[in-house]
C-alpha cells in the first residue's frame, strides 16, 4: 500500500514542475499557457509535419496557411501506425497538385483595386481572370 502512495505523490510532484515550468514558460515568453502546451505537443510530430508548420509560421502566413497549428496538435495524438499511414497519404501526388498556380499576395494587391481586397477572394480571382481574358481579347 505504501509503494502505491509513493508513485501517486512522485506523480504528483512530477505533475506540478511540469504545470509550473508552463506557466514559467507563458509568463516569460508572453503566450497563453495553452498555446505553451500546445507547442510542447508539436515536437510529437513526424519530421515532415513538423516542417510543414514550421515553414508555416515562420513565414508569417505569408505563404498559404498548409498546417495550422492547432490541427498539427490533433495530428500529434496519432500514434506510430497512424503516422506511418499518413505519410503514405502525404507522399501522393495528388491529381490537382498541379492545377494550381500561386503568386505573391504583396504583388497581386498592389495593382488590384482597393475595393476590389475589401472582397471575397473568389470574387478576386474571378476579377483576375476576367482581366486577362480582356487583355487576351484585346490583342487579338
Amino acid at each position: 500500500m505504501q509503494s502505491s502512495t509513493k508513485v501517486k505523490k512522485r506523480h504528483f510532484y512530477t505533475r506540478c514542475a511540469e504545470v509550473n515550468s508552463i506557466e514559467l514558460i507563458a509568463k516569460v515568453s508572453g503566450e497563453s499557457r495553452e498555446q505553451v502546451r500546445k507547442y510542447i505537443r508539436l515536437t510529437y510530430l513526424i519530421p515532415e509535419l513538423l516542417k510543414i508548420v514550421d515553414d508555416t509560421v515562420i513565414h508569417d502566413k505569408k505563404t498559404y496557411l498548409t498546417l495550422g497549428i492547432t490541427t498539427a496538435v490533433e495530428l500529434s495524438y496519432l500514434n506510430k501506425l497512424d503516422f506511418n499511414s499518413l505519410e503514405k497519404i502525404l507522399d501522393e501526388k495528388k491529381g490537382d497538385q498541379n492545377d494550381k498556380i500561386t503568386f505573391d499576395r504583396e504583388k497581386i494587391e498592389a495593382v488590384l483595386p482597393k475595393e476590389l481586397l475589401k472582397r471575397d477572394k473568389r470574387y478576386i480571382e474571378k476579377y483576375i481572370i476576367e482581366a486577362i481574358e480582356n487583355y487576351q481579347n484585346k490583342i487579338h
